[in-house]
């Protein structure tokens, strides 16, 4: 059954970032009761809740599950690399790796025993480690290889005089995004500060084209940070809890289903 999409502007003075996306073809639909999901660049899609992961292939096939029940609540699944999935739980201050079908990648990272007692998030990092974020230091520290601290941000409350929790960190093109509900802090792969975007209680982005995508108050958002415009449009479907885009497809993540369309 096909879906039309209808996009409308919300708010005046607000221009189109590209051309209007058509949704109109849906390539096809997952069930399941997931609250998060994630893509990565294969085109295979990660939904999770609290205790599982399931991973679907690019046409929908089912391909693995994860139970999690031994390491705690998921908090963040990232497939950036789609060979060495991170998957962090905060309650335990745990890392997990996972290949390509779900299986365990290698020994648990457990970050209170190297010292970091409150991290409340965690990503992967193109140079062969992970980012964390410490909520007491206040900043992000970069782990390598062998799980050694090599690179760290700022302190972010000192710097902007307010504490900062994030709600996601996000390693593109060498360039480390901290989220937060006040802003989204950029820093470059050596840990250095390069830009604070105005951006308030966005809990979820990618970063496409060098634009930030997002939704925010039920509707999609574009930001461009090189002229710091914020367009908005609404999506004529029901209950939705995220949205992404991936290699010219288009997701949509409803109470007990994902859908999925192609944008060319």
């Amino acid at each position: 059954m096909k879906h039309l999409f209808i996009i409308i502007l919300i708010a005046s003075g607000l221009q189109l970032f590209g051309q209007s996306l058509p949704l109109e073809k849906e390539l096809f639909s997952i069930h399941h009761n997931a609250d998060h999901f994630t893509t990565d660049q294969l085109g295979n899609v990660f939904l999770w809740n609290e205790n599982f992961i399931w991973m679907y292939t690019n046409t929908g096939d089912s391909l693995a599950a994860f139970n999690s029940r031994k390491y705690g609540v998921i908090s963040h699944v990232d497939a950036t690399n789609p060979y060495e999935i991170l998957v962090f739980f905060s309650d335990y201050n745990l890392i997990l790796f996972l290949d390509n079908y779900l299986s365990n990648n290698g020994k648990e990272i457990d970050l209170q025993s190297l010292g970091y007692d409150q991290i409340s998030n965690a990503c992967k990092s193109r140079a062969n480690g992970i980012w964390i974020y410490d909520v007491i230091q206040q900043r992000a520290i970069h782990l390598d290889n062998s799980y050694k601290k090599d690179k760290e941000t700022l302190n972010l409350s000192q710097w902007f005089n307010e504490r900062v929790t994030p709600n996601q960190l996000l390693e593109f093109n060498n360039q480390l995004f901290i989220g937060s509900p006040q802003a989204i802090y950029v820093f470059d792969h050596f840990g250095t500060f390069k830009k604070k975007i105005p951006l308030v209680n966005v809990n979820d982005f990618q970063l496409v084209n060098e634009e930030l995508r997002y939704m925010k108050d039920s509707v999609f958002c574009s930001y461009s940070p090189k002229d710091f415009k914020e367009t908005c449009r609404t999506i004529l479907l029901p209950d939705i809890q995220n949205v992404r885009i991936e290699k010219n497809r288009f997701y949509v993540l409803q109470p007990k289903k994902l859908m999925v369309f192609s944008t060319n």
